[in-house]
């Protein structure tokens, strides 16, 4: 390695390290959407997550939504359990670090395919306003890691697709190798976040028009093909989820309901406005604090009048017009609701399909990230080229020779406009960011309390009110719900009258709900006022709930208050008399043993689902929908039953699995072949 690609790249590292570094020194990670696991939750994960999760659904259960992560999180604990490694030191480096190295050798890798004689220095400015832009680092300070390594990766993705858009090979064996390597990069971003891909593939979708229009690229089947190849093996590779939802006409948007259809939601959600979005500003730094959205700063309109100088400079590389429209339509987009011209992002939700996944516009940052990503070390590589021509020249009346070794053009055209991003994101490196940038220890009080939930073997669920915190304990046996979600509401006057209700406290039992919990809010997430934490809100919870005669408060946990529930409900329940007992294979897999002495109902007390079916004596029963949401099986004769219940569409996620393990064994050696033949 050069000498001078051993100072830029070292600079690199004291930037990256001073940004990143309070990640690695701390105990843990803590903050944002990250989830903390205790060591006892983490030997429930297998390597291939379930269908059903009895976790999701508000503690009821309900089919994983987010299964590709899922593979991809459960893989990590699963190296974590089995190889004894500890947890932090595996999410540090499998989620964490990966993120910082993905996002750099990604965005290196875009530059290199796409600018001819690219300087190293260019390539570490690129890096570094791809990895440590205001919108990224409010997306990792917010915990939000799928999102992260689906970003990472993007360009990576682009660098893969371009080459195979710009022109085809005559050798058919080349073609196809590039595709199945294409295939793969962008199967792995899926696996992270499926509206990343999107606009992903919106880009490599409008560099592809672009390409065909004024390049006149001849559009044969054959070109086609071998672009359209790897949409079809991706689909494959990701059959583990895609097979189910395809074959039962699933949408897993439909239990969001209107938090993810509604118009109104999206104009809330677009804080960005077009001055930030074109300044790659995010609206929320440098806190992070949901709706808190700040003033614009006008030093970072440096960004795009150095992006857009690129233009100046088009008969050096046409592809730049691209990541220039690019840029803009990105700011166009993710500014959303807001002018000018809103109502056409509200026009594109209701209408384009797949842009309901957009009720959060500041997704499309992605596209600015990568077009300035390209755009700025292409015009300061253009304008050092410029100066270079002169063989003296100054700047503020300091005086630059080419011939110098410190004091030349490139030196001055790395460090000024380096320097000045720095400043930029200054509060990063001040330590001054919120979220998991933040040192936090665990609560004593909860480590308790997670002791004393888990050593009681029986199933139950825990009540939270208004909400749980990160630090809630919970298994296949113990599950979290939240108050705000089963009531619709966080006002405590409203839920405590509900509460104070007959037919609730039946409600409650039903659910299996053996505890009430008010939690301590050691991070000011919870009991909230004007951004601020409340203690009065607090007090007001734990006072509402002691008027309630049924409730019986134990001894507290620190400041975490519990309450007892009588008498709550099993897993499976029955409505008559009778004897029932049962064991949890997984938590698709029942097996039961019942004994009545009358025709009745077998509840099965998690959210009602038809997939849910129980076989006794070559005779199945389907699930049928209680009054309270839950699962009821018939019991129509007085007899013993030996019943197994289980989740229907399970076997069609396994049936997945095989296609996705085949496909990925298949295109793998298909790599190697073609690799070693030196196609």
């Amino acid at each position: 390695m050069k000498l001078t690609h051993v100072f830029f790249t070292t600079i690199l590292i004291c930037i990256i390290v001073a940004v990143f570094g309070r990640w690695f020194l701390n105990q843990e990670i803590i903050g944002g959407d990250w989830s903390y696991y205790y060591h006892e939750m983490l030997k429930e994960f297998t390597f291939f997550p379930l269908s059903w999760n009895p976790g999701n659904g508000n503690g009821l259960g309900a089919i994983e939504p987010l299964y590709s992560l899922k593979i991809f999180s459960n893989f990590t604990i699963v190296l974590s359990t089995s190889s004894g490694l500890p947890w932090a030191v595996v999410y540090k480096i499998f989620w964490f670090g990966l993120f910082i190295a993905l996002s750099i050798l990604s965005s290196t890798a875009l530059l290199k395919s796409i600018l001819s004689n690219i300087k190293y220095w260019q390539l570490v400015i690129g890096g570094v306003i791809f990895t440590l832009n205001t919108h990224i680092l409010m997306i990792v300070g917010g915990g939000q890691m799928g999102v992260a390594l689906a970003y990472a990766i993007a360009p990576l993705v682009l660098a893969r697709f371009i080459p195979l858009v710009q022109n085809l090979s005559v050798n058919w064996t080349i073609n196809l190798r590039n595709s199945l390597i294409a295939s793969l990069v962008l199967a792995a971003q899926l696996m992270f976040d499926l509206r990343i891909v999107y606009i992903t593939l919106f880009v490599i979708g409008l560099y592809m028009l672009l390409r065909v229009m004024y390049a006149f690229t001849h559009v044969s089947l054959l070109y086609l093909f071998f672009l359209g190849l790897p949409i079809g093996i991706v689909t494959l590779l990701h059959a583990s989820w895609v097979f189910p939802l395809l074959l039962l006409r699933q949408n897993p948007l439909v239990d969001a309901g209107q938090a993810y259809t509604n118009v109104g939601m999206v104009q809330f959600l677009s804080f960005a406005h077009f001055s930030d979005a074109i300044a790659l500003l995010h609206p929320n730094w440098p806190e992070n604090l949901f709706g808190k959205v700040y003033f614009m700063r006008p030093e970072f309109l440096f960004l795009p009048i150095l992006a857009y100088s690129s233009l100046l400079f088009l008969k050096k590389s046409n592809i730049i017009i691209f990541f220039a429209l690019l840029g803009l339509l990105g700011s166009f987009l993710a500014k959303g609701a807001n002018p000018p011209f809103g109502e056409v992002y509200l026009w594109m939700f209701d209408h384009v399909p797949g842009f309901v996944l957009f009720r959060d516009p500041t997704k499309w940052y992605l596209m600015i990230a990568l077009s300035y990503s390209v755009l700025i070390p292409f015009s300061i590589g253009q304008i050092c080229i410029w100066f270079s021509s002169h063989t003296k020249f100054s700047i503020f009346n300091f005086q630059f020779s080419n011939k110098s070794q410190f004091l030349n053009v490139q030196n001055f055209f790395f460090f000024f406009p380096f320097s000045f991003f720095v400043f930029l994101i200054r509060p990063a490196i001040l330590g001054q960011l919120g979220g998991t940038f933040q040192k936090h220890e665990i609560p004593k009080e909860y480590i308790v309390l997670k002791d004393f939930l888990h050593d009681q073997p029986e199933f139950f669920r825990t009540l939270w009110i208004p909400r749980g915190v990160r630090f809630n304990y919970f298994s296949n046996k113990h599950l979290v719900i939240v108050s705000d979600l089963l009531f619709g509401t966080r006002d405590i006057i409203t839920v405590s009258k509900k509460l104070h209700s007959a037919e609730t406290k039946t409600y409650l039992q039903k659910l299996g709900i053996k505890y009430i919990i008010v939690p301590f809010d050691p991070l000011g997430e919870i009991f909230v006022k004007n951004r601020k934490y409340d203690e009065e809100q607090y007090k007001d919870t734990i006072e509402q709930l002691e008027t309630l005669p049924w409730l019986k408060r134990l001894h507290s946990f620190g400041k975490i208050v519990v309450f007892e529930v009588p008498h709550p409900k099993d897993r499976f329940w029955l409505t008559g008399n009778g004897k029932i007992s049962y064991t949890m294979i997984n938590p698709v897999d029942y097996d039961l043993t019942i004994s009545t002495t009358e025709p009745q109902s077998l509840i099965f007390s998690e959210n009602y689902n038809p997939s849910w079916v129980a076989t006794s004596d070559n005779i199945t029963f389907v699930s049928k929908k209680t009054i309270f949401g839950l699962n009821s099986f018939s019991l129509p004769k007085k007899v013993n039953y030996s019943i197994k219940i289980t989740f229907a569409q399970q076997k069609y996620y396994e049936y997945g699995q095989i296609i996705s393990m085949v496909t990925l064994i298949s295109v793998a050696l298909a790599i190697i072949v073609f690799q070693k033949k030196k196609v």
